[in-house]
Parts: C-alpha cells; structure tokens; sequence
C-alpha cells in the first residue's frame, strides 16, 4: 500500500505554503491602508518576528529554510514584470512536467502525502493564474468551487510513486540561511577592523561610566570542555545525587595570576588543609577559551587562571603586545572554589597570623599532595620567589584610594559594617546591603558625565549618585559603589571586568559566551588569603548563596542567615528619573502612522498568541503521547512551579526536592514525597526498572493537578 509518510516527508512543503500564504494575506490586507510596493515589503516584517521566536525551537528544524522559501516566493510573484502572464506560463510548464514526470516515467500507483501536497499547490496556483489572467481580460473570473473540486480530486487520486525526498532541499536551504548568517557577521568584523574599531558589544576595560545599557547577543566567547557544566553533590537528607550548575566567571587583562595562587597556596597550608579536605571545596578544570567577535590585547580567562598556554607557549602576561582576533585560542587550568562551602568561610574568618611563606621546594611538595600536578609546570623558581617578594611588599596603595569619597560614604560604611568581627563578615554585609537595590540597565552614571571606573574619583561619583539619588542600575554601580564602601572600610579592593556565564545543564560540545553575559564584579583583598570576589549585583546569585555540597546546608543557613532580611533606606518612590537629553522628533502623519503602523502591530500580536498556541499544543500532545518518564519530569516541573509561585517566589530551585515538599500543604506532602521518590529513581536508578508504572504517573498528575486548583493560596 506504499511506504510509511512521516512529517520529514511533508514537514518543509507544508511550512512553506503556510509562510507564503500568511504572507500573501498580510499583503492584501495591508493594501488596504498604503500603496501596491509598500505593502508587499510590510507583509514580510512579521518573519522577522517569526524567526527570532521560531529559531531556538528544536521541534521545528524546518522553519527557517521553509520561511526563506516562502519570503523569496512572495517577493518573486509579486516583483516580477508581468508577472500575471508569466505565472500563468510557468504554472502551465510545471504542471506538464509533473504529470510526465509521475505518470510517464513509471507505473501509476498511490501518490505519497509529500506529492499530493505538491500537486494541490500546482493545480491552485495554476488555476489561480487562469482566473487572474481572464479576470484581467474579461473581469468574469472563475468561481472558487473549481478550484476546491480540483484539489479534492487530486487529493483522492491512487498513484503510487516512492514519496520525494526533500532532505536536500532543506539541507541545501539550512546551509544557504547559514551561510549568509556567518558572511554577513564575518563582513561586519571585518569592517570594523579596518577603521580601528573594536569589534565588541560588551566585553570592555574598567571604563565603563554606568550610563544607559543597551547589550547585544554577539557570541564574543566560545568554550570547549570535557567537563561536565554542572557539580554533582550527595545530599545528606535524600542521599540522592544533586546537580548545581556551574558559573564562570572570566577575567579580563589578568591571565594567570601567580601572586594569587602563591597567597592560596601558603592559606592552605596555613589551614592545615589536606588533600581530603581541599576537595570539599575546589576542583581544578581545564578549558580552551576560543575568541569570537573580539579584537583586544587581553587575555580573556576564568577567574584564579594559574596555567594559560597558547600555540606560541606559555602566556606569562595578563595583556599582550599584539592584538587578539577572531579564532584565537588559549588553553587554561583554573581552580573553581566553592565561596559557600562553611569549611572554607570558616577559614576566612580566622584571619590568623602567617609565618613565613613556603619555600619553592616545600610549596612544590605541597601542590603535589592536594592536587596531584607539579608545581614546576605551573612557575619556575623565579616566578615564584618574585611573587613571594612582591606579596611581602603589601598590597598596592591604589587600592584603598577613596578619592572623591564623601562623608555620606564614609557613614554608610560604618553603619553597614557596624558590629563585624572580621574583614570577611564586612564584605558580606557590604554585599548583601548593595543587592536589596534595584537592578536596572536603564540607568544614569555619576554626577559628573565624564566619571568612569578606572579611577577612585570617577567610582566614588557613580557610587554615591546609585546609593543616594538614583536608586537602580546595573553591574558598574554596584561594583562602584561596594568597591568605594570596602575602601572606606579599611578593605583593599579593586575591580574585574569579563563575562559571567552560567552552563546549561545540558553537555554540549562547546558553549557561546554572548555579549550580554559582559560583567563587571568587585574583588576584597583578605589578609594572609588574597583577593576573594563578590557579588553585589541583585540580577544574580551571591558566590556565597549556593554551594556544591548541601551536607552543610543547615549551617550554610545559619552563617548567611544574619546577611538576609531588611529594606533599602534610600528607595523611594520619588526618586526622580534621568530622562537623559531628547532630540526632537519629525512631524509624522497620523493617518500614516495608522494606516501602518497599526496593522502592523496587531498582526504581530496575532503571531505571538498563535506561537504561544502551538507551543501549548505541542507541549500537550507531547505530554499526552509522551513516554512514563517524559511524563513525570513535566508533571514534577509543574509541581515545582506551582509550589515556587505558591511561596511568592521566596522559594528557590537549588535543585532539592524535599524543600519542595516542605512548601507543600500537610495533607499533600506525604503522596507528593512518593511522587519525588519515582523521580529520584528515575534520574539516578540503574537496571531495567527505573521507569515509572502507569500507577505512578497517576500519582504525579493527580499531584500537578491538585496544586494547580490550590493556585496561589498559602
């Protein structure tokens, strides 16, 4: 009876006579309002809509080719010189080479899906060519029934013929959008290159001034890892496997950093830490950072580099001589510290009295036993007793510099810090008190326009408008402001500017840090430990707020407890809002402005809901037709939901689900603890029966369903 039809059969004709045929009503409703060309060019705006929302859809690899396909056959018919004549040729042409191509060429049989498809659009098209063509001649057209008959009968026709393969078609269209995506990228790079212009969207040095930002998505990194992007961690209640993912943070300008890792070095030792215990809070990970639209002289790497390598060797300097292009590689090993983990807080708090420094040969022996790698590979003897000397000389001056500071600084510190027994507790109060302000990219730099952050004078400027006046902004004010607050404090900091990125939790082969991941963050120098980053900014999570291992979870709890709670002393509602300097706008028609703009807007309104429509739809037949397992991670995703928006959002995903269940009513938590059980089992069980019964998904979609009716009432 023929061969079995998928949707890869039909899947590219059928998203291409859908993209032409709304294109094609866009245009002749958008006739309505303005001339002939204009709409033809404004019933294409919607695909680039189309494409920003359908192009991460992996269900629908298709959609891209096909909606080039259909844009480029819209423009065609309608920019054609006589193109009604032409089309009625062309129609004519197609359709005799088809019938000689399925019924002379072989035996007549059942005709696939894909081809009947096909010849409907053949025949419509062909008639619809006719009736123009006479309408135009004699204005009687024919009546839309014929060509409603025509199609049925074709629809209806026995013809066998193997179904056409349009993989090629798609690959070759795939390859095409491609193609013209990189050159035109390429193009742009290259461009900007040539007036001496660097080719960046967010990356930059400490200049940044904190005015209004506006980041884009251009990949400026790319990471290749065998790593796993996520840490794995036994949780002592459950006793299952956890995943957190990872979030690196790269410095720019500073390479590998010897004194740094010298400082840590001599910490651990001072702390008595053996290899068992250095485990329970660092990992060392090894990267290769490619750069993509980039052009500076930094070295662009994670966060406590202590091994950065190139084709040309070992890279001994944070910045080189030579200007770094796209496709330039470096190969990195840095240590990943857990700044959660309350055995190595604890460490910070001691702030007990060095002796003296490790000799090269001890630290040697030392690095050998906690890590497994030699010392000799990571600094010579040299290096190391240059670091040493310069540790031994203090920390620079430049870093306690408060110029610019006023008093209003100077109180704030004071009152935040009030009754802090360590540096360390001061950097944390400092940090938690500067993310209860609203983070806003829509925001204002200092006083003065030309502060910035590369001196102490221009980040006093923007801290003290951000803390006193304004009230929001993004990465730079609060980096400035925490930076000037440590300073006043009697802490040495100073500023890193990069990228911070968060892994999925999906392995990929490689992953794009894009522009909107630049970041600026504030780093206190803690005496005898070193330089220990932080994190301000309220867009994202503290260092401190997550750990890789919830053995300690209750007193992780308790020592961040006393940075939690409190409000902004400074938030008001009539803090007045920077409008910046207006030009002033032209004159535009109103009646064009409606005529235009308007449809314009609704029928990207009826785009969104009719995506959102088949997203829902798609997610529902996914579920209903769906595997036990697949059904189960929807229904505790639901859950999870539910729950989160149930606690106003105060509960937070960190990956336990028995803090889930806490937050469930009493009366549901016992089914909802079986209903996590099969989850665990599922995720993390081996053998032939880790698979859900039909009982269990029953369990977990009466759960779903039960929290949904509960809704929002706590």
């Amino acid at each position: 009876m023929g061969d079995e039809v998928t949707w890869g059969d039909v899947a590219f004709p059928f998203w291409s006579i859908t993209f032409f045929m709304l294109f094609t009503g866009m245009y002749y409703l958008f006739r309505i309002f303005v001339s002939d060309k204009v709409s033809a060019v404004l019933s294409l705006l919607p695909a680039l809509l189309l494409f920003f929302l359908g192009k991460d859809i992996s269900v629908l690899p298709i959609l891209l080719p096909s909606m080039i396909f259909g844009i480029a056959l819209r423009l065609a018919i309608h920019f054609i010189p006589n193109r009604k004549k032409k089309l009625l040729y062309a129609a004519l042409l197609l359709d005799v080479i088809t019938l000689l191509f399925f019924f002379v060429g072989g035996e007549v049989g059942r005709l696939g899906v894909a081809e009947k498809m096909l010849c409907i659009c053949l025949v419509a098209l062909t008639f619809s060519a006719v009736q123009t063509y006479f309408y135009e001649k004699n204005k009687d057209p024919f009546p839309i029934y014929y060509f409603l008959i025509i199609a049925v009968i074709t629809l209806v026709i026995p013809i066998k013929k193997d179904p056409i393969n349009w993989n090629k078609v798609v690959n070759l269209g795939q390859k095409i959008a491609y193609r013209i995506e990189t050159f035109t990228s390429d193009v742009s790079y290259r461009l900007s290159s040539l007036f001496g212009e660097s080719y960046t969207a967010g990356y930059s040095s400490i200049d940044s001034n904190g005015e209004k930002l506006e980041a884009g998505e251009k990949t400026q990194l790319v990471i290749h890892t065998k790593d796993q992007p996520y840490h794995t961690y036994i949780d002592e209640e459950t006793g299952q496997k956890i995943k957190l993912r990872k979030t690196l943070y790269f410095a720019g300008g500073r390479g590998a950093d010897r004194e740094q890792l010298v400082r840590f070095i001599n910490f651990l030792y001072e702390n008595g830490v053996d290899r068992e215990r250095v485990l329970e809070f660092t990992d060392i990970s090894n990267i290769e950072v490619e750069y993509a639209y980039l052009n500076t002289k930094d070295i662009i790497a994670p966060a406590f580099t202590f091994l950065a390598t190139e084709q040309d060797g070992q890279i001994k300097e944070g910045v080189s001589s030579k200007l770094h292009r796209k496709g330039y590689k470096i190969n990195v090993k840095y240590l990943d510290i857990d700044y959660a983990s309350t055995l190595f807080t604890e460490m910070l708090r001691e702030e007990r009295e060095t002796s003296s420094l490790l000799s090269y040969d001890e630290a040697f022996d030392y690095v050998i036993r906690l890590f497994g790698i030699k010392f000799g590979d990571i600094m010579s003897r040299e290096e190391y007793e240059a670091a040493v000397s310069n540790i031994k000389s203090g920390v620079g001056k430049e870093y306690l510099d408060v110029t610019g500071a006023d008093s209003r600084l100077k109180d704030l510190a004071e009152e935040i810090t009030e009754g802090a027994e360590t540096d360390y507790d001061k950097c944390r109060m400092l940090e938690a008190y500067l993310r209860k302000y609203t983070y806003s990219t829509n925001a204002v730099g200092g006083y003065n326009s030309g502060s910035n952050m590369s001196t102490a004078e221009g980040m006093a400027d923007i801290a003290q408008r951000f803390l006193f006046d304004t009230g929001k902004g993004y990465c730079v004010h609060y980096t400035s402001s925490m930076i000037m607050l440590l300073r006043l404090s009697g802490i040495p900091a100073r500023a890193t500017s990069g990228f911070r990125f968060a892994f999925p939790f999906t392995k990929a082969d490689e992953y794009e840090v894009s522009s909107s991941c630049a970041h600026v963050w504030p780093e206190a120098y803690i005496e005898n430990v070193g330089w220990i980053p932080f994190e301000p900014t309220g867009a994202y999570y503290a260092l401190s707020d997550h750990s890789w291992h919830r053995a300690d979870a209750k007193a992780n709890a308790e020592n961040n407890a006393q940075y939690a709670g409190g409000t902004n002393p400074y938030e008001s509602s009539d803090i007045p809002i920077y409008a910046g300097s207006v030009e002033e706008e032209e004159p535009v028609s109103k009646l064009l402005a409606f005529k235009v703009f308007l449809p314009t807007i609704v029928f990207t309104v009826i785009l969104i809901i009719v995506l959102a429509a088949g997203i829902y739809l798609i997610k529902i037949l996914r579920y209903k037709y769906g595997t036990p397992s697949r059904k189960l991670f929807y229904d505790v995703e639901q859950i999870k939901r539910v729950l989160i928006k149930r606690s106003g959002n105060n509960l937070k995903d960190r990956g336990l689900l028995s803090e889930f269940k806490e937050a469930a009513p009493e009366e549901l938590r016992e089914d909802l603890g079986k209903v996590f059980d099969v989850f665990y089992r599922v995720v993390y069980g081996t053998g032939d029966n880790t698979a859900p019964t039909p009982e269990e998904n029953a369990l977990a979609s009466e759960m779903r369903k039960k929290l949904n009716e509960l809704g929002g009432r706590g």
